[in-house]
This record gives C-alpha cells, sequence and structure tokens, in this order.
C-alpha cells in the first residue's frame, strides 16, 4: 500500500498480529526490516514484483532491531539481492548476526535465575528459532544522526531510539513528518490484528526508554508507523506518546508498590508480574510471561536510583526495599 509518494507499507501478519515492512522508492531504494525467515519469499519480493520495482533496485534492507520477526528474512533476502547492504543499529548487530546469542541474551536470558524465558515453551521457542532463519552477516550500523538519500529531494534520518532493544533504529522523513519506528513505541499493549491487546509493552530498559519518548515528543511528528500498531496521525500522535508515558508511570507505581507489601521477603520478576499484569492489562493470559520486560527494567531501575537491595540466593535473585516504606 502506498502511504506517501513513493513510499509503500507491506503488510502480513504474525501469529494475530499485523506485521509491517516500509519500502522507501528513489534512486537508493530502502526496505525498512526484512520480516521473519519467510516474508521476504512470501511477502516482500511478491510485493516488489506487483509494484514492478527490481529486486536488484534495492539498495539496503535496514533492521529497526533484533527481533526474529523484524530481522528473520535478512538471510533469504540477501540471497535474493547479493548487492543489497544490510543494515542496523551498531548495539543490536552481534545479536542480529548471531541466532543464538538473540536467543541466550534476548529470549531466555532470565531462565536460570528467574525461571522465565521463552525456552520454557518449546512449541513457541521452536516457532521463534524458525523465524529468526540462518545466520548473516550485517555490512554495516548506524548509531543515530545519520542521513540516507533517497534521492535528490528525499532523505531519511536515522534515528537511536533504544528501550525495547539497545541499538534500537526509527527513520524519520522530515518531508512527510513521519516516522517510523519498528517496536520502539508500545503504548498500554502490542494490539492484534482486530486492534485487541495480544501483547504487553516489551520494553526492559526503563531511562531510555523514556529518553525515546521525550525525543519523539520533541520531534515535528503528523504520522507514526510501525512494525505492528496501527498508524497514528495529528492529534492521534501525541495521544500514543501519552499512553505509552502512562504505561510506564503506572507500572513503575504499581513495582513499588509490590515492593512495598514485601518488606520481609521481596520480590522476585514473576512476582511483580503475578501481581501488576491484571492491574496493567487485559492482553491473553497465556501471554502475561513477556511482562519479564518491563518489570525487569522497573525493578533494576529502582535499584540504580537505590532504593533497593538485590538479593542472591542459590542462583535466583530478589529485590527489596532498603529502609523500609518510601
Amino acid at each position: 500500500m502506498e502511504i506517501f509518494p513513493h513510499i509503500h507499507q507491506i503488510a502480513s501478519m504474525v501469529a494475530d498480529r499485523n506485521l509491517y515492512q516500509y519500502l522507501f522508492v528513489g534512486d537508493n531504494t530502502v526496505l525498512l526490516d526484512t520480516g521473519a525467515s519467510y516474508t521476504p519469499k512470501e511477502v516482500i519480493l511478491p510485493f516488489l514484483k506487483q509494484l514492478g520495482v527490481p529486486p536488484s533496485q534495492l539498495t539496503m534492507a535496514i533492521n529497526t532491531h533484533a527481533d526474529a520477526d523484524h530481522h528473520g528474512g535478512n538471510d533469504l533476502l540477501k540471497e535474493a539481492v547479493a548487492e543489497m547492504l544490510l543494515a542496523c543499529g551498531d548495539l543490536d548487530r552481534k545479536i542480529i548476526e548471531d541466532p543464538d546469542l538473540l536467543f541466550a541474551s534476548r529470549y531466555d536470558q532470565w531462565i536460570d535465575q528467574h525461571g522465565i524465558g521463552l525456552g520454557l515453551n518449546p512449541e513457541a521457542s521452536a516457532w521463534v528459532r524458525k523465524m529468526v532463519g540462518k545466520p548473516r552477516r550485517i555490512d554495516l550500523t548506524f548509531t543515530g544522526g545519520e542521513h540516507i538519500s533517497i534521492d535528490s529531494e528525499r532523505s531519511l534520518r536515522v534515528l537511536h531510539v533504544p528501550g525495547h532493544s539497545d541499538g534500537h533504529l526509527a527513520l524519520y522523513d522530515s518531508m512527510n513528518r513521519a516516522v517510523f519506528v519498528g517496536d520502539a513505541l508500545h503504548g498500554a499493549y502490542c494490539p492484534n490484528a482486530l486492534g485487541e491487546p495480544s501483547l504487553p509493552p516489551a520494553y526492559y530498559s526503563v531511562a531510555p526508554y523514556l529518553a525515546t519518548l521525550q525525543a519523539m515528543e520533541e520531534l515535528p511528528i503528523d504520522w507514526i508507523y510501525s512494525g505492528h500498531w496501527p498508524v497514528f496521525h495529528a492529534s492521534q500522535v501525541s495521544d500514543f506518546l501519552t499512553e505509552c508515558r502512562q504505561f510506564v508511570e503506572k507500572a513503575s507505581l504499581l513495582v513499588l508498590k509490590a515492593l512495598e507489601s514485601h518488606l520481609d521477603d521481596g520480590v522476585t520478576m514473576q512476582l511483580c508480574i503475578d501481581e501488576c499484569g491484571p492491574i496493567l492489562g487485559t492482553w491473553p493470559e497465556h501471554n502475561r510471561w513477556l511482562l519479564m520486560y518491563p518489570m525487569y527494567g522497573h525493578l533494576v531501575h529502582i535499584e540504580q536510583q537505590g532504593l533497593t537491595s538485590r538479593i542472591e540466593n542459590e542462583g535466583k535473585t530478589r529485590w527489596k526495599l532498603k529502609g523500609g516504606e518510601i
């Protein structure tokens, strides 16, 4: 679907959610995200054919961040278009290039100490492993602030927008006052294709996520396009950014409340998920474990403020408030 002149949204599905890539056509033709391992063959290449754009015209494919449904198509697309450059955020490069490292550092990193992670569900883990595809080297990385020329009149500014991942990127189109954010902004939930809650927000680094929100609030934006969310336009932009910020504030207060309710024994990530989850949102019960990302983020953020102590006992982690209630 053409959303602006020579800018296209490529739509498909991942589970119950929309999955979007974006194509910027010009002297340099740029693709934002490559989808899952099967997306190039099933979706992207057929879309290019229908549009009349030869695959050889692709100059660069940029991964917004490290997640199987955003960079899993790298290998297949590079096989199809060998001369195309693959790019991503500098801080995400290693885990995008190495599926094993992706799982160890992004999906299963809390299994041993916290008993939570994708690997505890073998069926879901196998599904994500299939999506991530084969290892493929990245050709260049961005750190934010770079400009990518599309043609003599159009360019895209690369933004570093961490929170969901350390090296998360977005692209800003000043001509259309549009920002293409991947999964950098989460609102109160990630919706399914019907707009209903499907997944909880998945930022895991609170201060960088808040900095990303502030950067978006200061940028002249009329349109927000993302990897899974509906398009936000005009007043919807500020409403969505407010929703993002309000979720962070609510989650922070609930985690503090949990800490205050368990002064003697402290809290675990799982306890915070169990106590805070039902108040934070109404996504399906089988997806509630994904609150591990913001719960960990808030527990670490509170710890970094000097308000809690981290207690390690027999390989398990708890957090306790220092000196009683706040």
